[in-house]
C-alpha cells in the first residue's frame, strides 16, 4: 500500500495548483525553486501518477489532480470555518450565545427576547441560525445553546423547556367577506374562498386539511407557500384568507389584514431546546426566560383582541 500525503506535500500540491509555477509556489512557501521540484517530483511518485503538465512556461494540474486539489480545498474550508469561529471568540467581548431557530420565530419572538438580553448583557455576542434544531444530533454534532421549535419534543439528547401555548388565528385580507362579523370563524365558512396554504408536509397544513375534509369543506389553493411570513404577505396581497400561528399573525394586523378567531381552531405550542449534554451558559436560561415573559405578554395581547 503506498504512504499517505503529508502536510508538507498538501501544502507544495495546493501552492503549485494556486501559483501555476515551481518559482512563485517556492516564494509562497519560503522555500527555493530546486527544493520544490524535487519536493513535486516525491510528491508524484507518492501518489503513483503525473499530476501536472508543463506548458508555456507554467504548470497545468491534470484531472486527477484537480479532483485531488478539490477534496483537499473542502478539507481546507473546514480549517477556514475553525479559524473564523476562533477569531469572532477572540473579537467577543464577553459569552458567546449560539441559538438555533426556525424563521418564524427569528421574526417573532426573538428580536424583543434579544433586546430584553443585551439591555442586561450588552457584551453579550449573540450567533443566530434560522435552521431547525430537531435537524441536529449527538451525532451530526449540537451548534446551538438553545433552539426554538414549534410542537412538543421528546428525546432523551436535550432538554425541552416549555415557552407558550397558543391557538391559531385566521388572517383576512381587508375588505373580504369574512373580514367582518361576530364571533370566532368555522370551518364551513371557508367554503369554496381562497385560501393561502402553507406546504404540503408541514404539520400544521397536515392539521388543517384533514380537518376541511372531515367536515367536507372544499378551498381554492391559489398559492402555496414554505414559511408563515410568506403567507401572511400573499394574504396581505388579497390573494386569499389562511390560518397561521397568532406570533406571525399579529406582526401584520392592521396592515391591510384583520385578524379573527378559529372556533376549531389547533393549538400551537412553543418550546425552547438545550443539549443535554452540552454545558448552560448563562445567557441561554435568561433567554429562555425573556422568551417566556414574551409568549405571555402575545398571549394577553391575544386575549384582549379575544383571538384567543
Amino acid at each position: 500500500m503506498r504512504p499517505g500525503l503529508t502536510l508538507r506535500q498538501v501544502d507544495v500540491f495546493r501552492a503549485i495548483v494556486k501559483f501555476g509555477t515551481v518559482t512563485a509556489a517556492a516564494a509562497a512557501l519560503g522555500s527555493s525553486q530546486p527544493t520544490l521540484t524535487r519536493e513535486l517530483l516525491r510528491l508524484e511518485a507518492t501518489v503513483g501518477f503525473q499530476l501536472f503538465e508543463r506548458r508555456r512556461q507554467r504548470l497545468h494540474p491534470t484531472a486527477r489532480a484537480l479532483k485531488l486539489y478539490h477534496a483537499i480545498e473542502e478539507a481546507y474550508s473546514g480549517l477556514d470555518k475553525i479559524n473564523a469561529s476562533l477569531l469572532r471568540m477572540r473579537a467577543a467581548y464577553g459569552e458567546i450565545l449560539q441559538v438555533s431557530t426556525l424563521p418564524t420565530f427569528a421574526q417573532s419572538l426573538l428580536p424583543e427576547a434579544v433586546a430584553r438580553l443585551h439591555r442586561e448583557a450588552p457584551g453579550l455576542t449573540i450567533e443566530i441560525d434560522n435552521g431547525d434544531p430537531r435537524n441536529q444530533s449527538p451525532i451530526s454534532g449540537f451548534n446551538f445553546d438553545l433552539g426554538l421549535i414549534e410542537g412538543e419534543y421528546d428525546d432523551p439528547t436535550t432538554e425541552v423547556i416549555p415557552l407558550g401555548r397558543f391557538r391559531q388565528v385566521c388572517l383576512i385580507p381587508a375588505g373580504h367577506p369574512l373580514a367582518s362579523g361576530e364571533g370566532p370563524l368555522k370551518l364551513q365558512d371557508f367554503e369554496d374562498h381562497a385560501f393561502v396554504s402553507l406546504g404540503p408536509k408541514d404539520p400544521y397544513r397536515m392539521i388543517l386539511d384533514r380537518m376541511f375534509d372531515e367536515a367536507g369543506v372544499t378551498r381554492r389553493l391559489p398559492v402555496t407557500m414554505q414559511s408563515a411570513n410568506a403567507v401572511c404577505e400573499m394574504v396581505r396581497s388579497g390573494l386569499g384568507v389562511s390560518i397561521l400561528n397568532p406570533l406571525t399573525a399579529l406582526g401584520y394586523l392592521g396592515d391591510r389584514v384583520v385578524l379573527r378567531g378559529f372556533a376549531q381552531a389547533p393549538g400551537f405550542v412553543v418550546s425552547a431546546l438545550h443539549p443535554a449534554d452540552r454545558p448552560w451558559v448563562d445567557s441561554a436560561g435568561r433567554l429562555a426566560g425573556h422568551l417566556r415573559a414574551v409568549c405571555a405578554e402575545t398571549q394577553q395581547r391575544l386575549q384582549a383582541l379575544r383571538l384567543s
